[in-house]
């Protein structure tokens, strides 16, 4: 038994991995040292498994070839891979940790069960997954895919406990369970999504006979493996659906039931959540925690045709995606039954989940939202992790990564150059953003002091930096530097430009320039300001954003943005002929320097006693920040 055992575990890894064809993440600079040390358990998604499963010990979900776990705990990050119904709903799943994390049995709860039309009690957890869960030994909580809606349910729940499972508990006459009655939103720190559906995905909408043949295979696949002696190799985790030989029940007697009991059609599935409608619905009734740190990180593998102006997958996605993939490009214009419109937007993709989708989530309304009614997400650059805030999302840069480079690093030879070395690396980025927080969020009543050691009050562009550093349009270079002196490049000046807009640069994954990859930091937002004439790169195909701006293009750049968006304040041109090198501006620029010098925003350089334009000159970090806080001022 012990051989056939170990036989099944290594054939269902080889399916499993070969299903997944995993590609490595990259590399993240990130800072590493520092991060809060509570534990992290980190959940799966669809058809995945964690450490309770013997598939793990073969081929681990987090790593694939080399578990995650032992790793980086033993670098100080003590982690934990839970294992929660590979098929099962959000709500199912949400249930399913808390019993693991406490070692009590499953409680579904009585008007859930009621509804959907199974048992209330799952298995029991002999122990839990690790001591001491409290609220002094906070959970850091990272799930992957379908593990992201799990774990942002499990928060809501566990914060605001639920109504419904309190009365239904209270009119059986049953003990309601200690997780329907709340009250322990801070016994989570954190909350890290990775290519997670947060409002569901379009594979379901344009993929519709491929799932259904995914469902029913891997239901009855969960049919089998739950009445057999191998149910702990790798656990579907299906009792309260009958999944189980009952006590005196032959192995006929126990197929015969179960493969003619019904699964899917109960609504109480994973498949029912992943749809764009279901999510939708779910995030209506998810709220935002205000003292939880939330982190998003999403995935792009595809790129766009210069030919059609169509996206397709890219050349390095994992093939087994690459199908999917480029049936998402393309699902776009159309309705759900539920109404939601999906626009072009949600073309970019990982192969399984769109990329608008990992972001954050939205309401119906289409709104990301805190408790107190504000905009619940913050767009991160990549280039400045610092002053992380509670109560919104963290959105990190879109990564060049498809849905499986999230969680394995290298299992067959492949197009990829990374290794595991890489993967490692971009998880202990993941805890190092936790370094960068901060013990609450600004107010404008209460404003704070700029954290830089570099930045004295005494400067000259102390309040510039300050004003532009408090309105979230320039952060620092680390948590507590800002590096005044250091030159602006192209691509950090455009984000600002972004920010300074408030714009929502979601939906700009991809543009017209080669040099700008998508999944870098910087994409969305140059591609924001390429597809609305803000910028138009040092060529039809190239944008530089390395390259240092000049005060010539910052101005063009800056003029483009007002004629956009401010048309009544393109006025006001100052005559250039004072300056000796005005001959050097550039045709395209003339313009945009006489209104900057006109408003006050450009002043000349002085040499020799004589001001110079200096339109080829670089731009230092706080003349940017001068330069914005006398736009805003002259705009105001």
């Amino acid at each position: 038994m012990k051989k056939s055992k170990k036989f099944l575990c290594l054939l269902l890894a080889l399916v499993m991995a070969g299903s997944l064809l995993l590609l490595p993440a990259a590399a993240a600079n990130t800072e590493q040292s520092g991060a809060e040390r509570y534990p992290t358990v980190y959940v799966h998604g669809l058809m995945g498994w964690g450490a309770r499963d013997q598939i793990y010990a073969v081929t681990p979900y987090w790593g694939l070839t080399s578990d995650l776990m032992p790793y980086l705990t033993g670098k100080g990050y003590e982690s934990y891979a839970a294992s929660v119904g590979p098929l099962s709903s959000a709500w199912d799943r949400a249930c399913e940790l808390y019993a693991q994390l406490t070692g009590t049995t499953v409680d579904y709860g009585a008007a859930h069960a009621a509804e959907y039309g199974h048992a209330r009690y799952g298995v029991t957890y002999d122990k839990p997954l690790f001591e001491g869960w409290s609220a002094d030994k906070k959970i850091n909580l990272v799930g992957h895919s379908f593990g992201g809606a799990t774990i942002r349910l499990f928060l809501d729940i566990l914060a605001d406990g639920s109504a419904q499972e309190q009365a239904a508990a209270k009119a059986d006459g049953t003990e309601v369970s200690p997780f329907f009655q709340g009250g322990k939103a801070d016994w989570v720190y954190s909350l890290t999504t990775l290519a997670a559906p947060h409002n569901g995905t379009t594979f379901l909408e344009c993929c519709g006979d491929m799932t259904q043949f995914a469902a029913e295979v891997s239901t009855t696949m969960a049919k089998l493996l739950g009445i057999s002696d191998f149910k702990g190799v790798y656990d579907f985790q299906l009792e309260q659906f009958g999944f189980y030989r009952k006590d005196g029940e032959t192995v006929l007697e126990a197929l015969d039931r179960v493969l003619h009991s019904d699964f899917l059609s109960h609504n109480d599935n994973v498949f029912r959540d992943l749809t764009i409608d279901r999510a939708l619905e779910l995030n209506d009734d998810i709220e935002i925690q205000p003292n939880v740190y939330y982190f998003s990180y999403a995935g792009d593998k595809t790129r766009q045709s210069a030919l059609t102006g169509e996206r397709t997958s890219a050349a390095d996605m994992t093939p087994l995606f690459v199908p999917f993939a480029n049936q998402m490009c393309s699902y776009y214009n159309q309705t759900t039954a539920g109404g939601f419109q999906i626009d072009k937007s949600w073309a970019p993709n990982d192969g399984l989940v769109n990329t608008v989708s990992a972001l954050y989530p939205t309401n119906s309304a289409g709104k990301c939202l805190t408790k107190s009614g504000q905009t619940g997400y913050i767009q991160r650059d990549g280039y400045s992790n610092v002053s992380y805030q509670p109560g919104v999302w963290n959105v990190m840069p879109v990564r060049h990564y498809d849905h499986g480079n999230f969680i394995a690093g290298m299992p067959v030879p492949n197009l990829s150059s990374q290794s595991t070395t890489a993967l490692r690396q971009f998880y202990l980025s993941l805890m190092g953003n936790l370094s960068h927080v901060t013990s609450a969020p600004t107010t404008p009543d209460q404003p704070a002091g700029l954290p830089f050691t570099d930045v004295a009050e005494s400067r000259w562009s102390y309040s510039y930096i300050k004003e532009m550093y408090d309105a979230g349009v320039i952060n620092g270079m680390t948590a507590t530097t800002f590096a005044p002196a250091a030159n602006v490049t192209r691509a950090q000046f455009v984000t600002m430009i972004a920010r300074l807009a408030d714009a929502d640069v979601s939906g700009y994954a991809s543009g017209p320039f080669a040099d700008v990859p998508a999944g870098s930091w910087y994409a969305p937002y140059v591609n924001w300001a390429a597809a609305n004439g803000i910028v138009n790169g040092t060529s039809a195909t190239t944008f530089d954003p390395s390259g240092q701006i000049t005060r010539e293009q910052l101005a063009a750049i800056l003029y483009r943005y007002t004629a956009k968006y401010a048309p009544d304040a393109t006025g006001n041109a100052a005559s250039l002929a004072d300056y000796p090198d005005a001959g050097s501006v550039s045709a395209y620029a003339r313009d945009a320097m006489a209104w900057a010098v006109g408003n006050g925003l450009i002043k000349g350089l002085p040499h020799d006693k004589t001001d110079y334009l200096e339109p080829g000159g670089s731009t230092t970090r706080a003349q940017v920040a001068t330069i914005l806080m006398r736009y805003k001022q002259a705009t105001a």
